[in-house]
């Protein structure tokens, strides 16, 4: 029983401790998260996903975070809107909404998303194409196309 144990404590700290990829962009850029705060899918965004990016990007990556029940964020959420292409109305004052400023905005958040999304800044930033895995609900700025 002891061995058991001591085999399941070395295989915990062997792989459960394994350190976030930090990438540099070279350059500062800036995330803004809508959120509703009924909203279960923004609740696990914020809790996960949010320390994830800080960790990731460190001073790189600069996040603001808007309740889009509050009356003062209307005019900066529909700034962001009217720049990006093709939004669909049908999505209007939907959340989470992530916005990679002047280069993409993503609609939703499902567990395991955040690779794509941390591959998909990165990506926005050296000018590659982004990954197909958020396409469904991506939004390009105008000035991006």
């Amino acid at each position: 029983m002891k061995k058991i144990f001591i085999l399941c404590l070395s295989l915990f700290v062997l792989f459960g401790c394994v350190p976030t990829k930090q990438i540099d962009l070279g350059k500062q850029v800036t995330l803004s998260f809508f959120y509703i705060k009924t909203c279960s899918e923004c609740k696990a965004f914020k809790k996960d996903v949010i320390p994830l990016l800080e960790e990731t990007f460190k001073e790189d990556i600069q996040i603001q975070q808007y309740d889009l029940d509050e009356e003062a964020t209307v005019a900066k959420y529909d700034e962001i809107i009217d720049s990006l292409h093709e939004f669909d109305e049908e999505f209007y004052g939907n959340g989470p909404f992530i916005v990679l400023e002047d280069y993409f905005a993503v609609l939703g958040y499902t567990p395991g998303d955040e690779d794509y999304l941390i591959d998909d800044i990165q990506k926005a930033i050296q000018g590659e194409e982004l990954s197909y895995e958020l396409e469904g609900l991506r939004f390009m700025f105008e000035e991006a196309l």
